[in-house]
């Protein structure tokens, strides 16, 4: 028979491998748990990555489809300051004004990718402001060259209304006014081109705008008279004059004395007969005449 104390050797051997072999089961599952945390984690935080990501390229995507909204609006703005700039250069060449010397860089035509490329949206920014400062420079030119043509137009306009026969040539009641009369030779009705201004005889008669004397000298009908033009195929005549006081071709300001109230031609007494013509047709001298 076995000995009793190889026996229990024996056993105590088995005892030993199988703790070992629980202790080996229990240590790996404990690393096959650990595993699977750590591969739970690890698919979560794929998940955030792959959200945030989606997120980001959909950020990039709404960015990009801005960046074409602007670039689209900034070439419309770009063409409407380049029809301004050519339109502020003719203006300048037909006002006889110097070109601006300010240096034009060449336009940069923007392109914002919407093909999912990987090309930054800082760069069609940049490509944006590049081309707006060109822009800004653009507007700059316009606006001196409209600043300088509103001081000239300013100029021409009050030039302008100082031609515009505006101020009584002589005061005084009027004593016929403009359109149909009876004539005061008993001829019958008949059609007055202008207004009769009662005034003494040898008062100063006046231009009643700027202009130039384009006759002055003796009519069958109008005595002593004197026409001025004034522009724009406007035209006043001063009939009945007993002096004249300017010459034909002779410029002459507003209030300027050009000849004397007289009787002389078809006239029945001391006055001024004063007529207002656009394109050689009279009209009523009191559209023009101030109140």
């Amino acid at each position: 028979m076995p000995d009793a104390r190889v026996i229990s050797h024996a056993a105590r051997g088995w005892r030993l491998a199988a703790g070992l072999v629980v202790v080996t089961v229990a240590v790996a599952a404990e690393q096959v748990w650990q595993a699977e945390r750590r591969s739970a984690a690890l698919r979560d935080e794929v998940a955030g990555l792959s959200s945030r990501l989606a997120d980001r390229r959909e950020l990039i995507a709404h960015q990009r489809r801005e960046m074409a909204q602007v670039a689209s609006a900034v070439d419309h703005l770009a063409r409407t300051t380049g029809a301004l700039g050519e339109r502020g250069a003719e203006a300048r060449r037909l006002a006889h004004m110097e070109e601006s010397r300010a240096e034009t860089r060449a336009l940069v035509n923007v392109a914002a990718s919407l093909d999912g490329g990987m090309s930054l949206v800082s760069e069609d920014a940049g490509r944006a402001l590049e081309q707006l400062a060109w822009l800004d420079g653009q507007a700059a030119a316009a606006s001196d060259s409209l600043a300088v043509l509103t001081v000239l137009m300013k100029d021409r306009g009050e030039e302008v209304s100082r031609g515009v026969p505006t101020l009584w040539p002589v005061r005084g009641l009027v004593t016929s006014p403009f359109g149909a009369r009876t004539s005061p030779y008993g001829e019958g009705r008949e059609m007055h081109p202008g207004i009769d201004i009662s005034a003494s005889y040898g008062s100063p008669v006046t231009a009643a705008g700027n202009g130039a004397v384009i006759f002055a000298g003796r009519d069958p009908g109008y005595g002593g008279v004197v026409i001025v033009a004034h522009g724009g195929q406007l035209d006043t005549l001063y009939g009945h004059l007993s002096a004249l006081y300017v010459r034909e071709g002779q410029s002459v300001r507003r209030g300027q004395a050009i000849g004397a109230v007289g009787a002389t031609g078809r006239a029945t007494g001391a006055h001024l007969h004063y007529e207002v013509r656009v394109n050689g047709a009279p009209v009523d001298p009191r559209r023009y005449l101030a109140k």
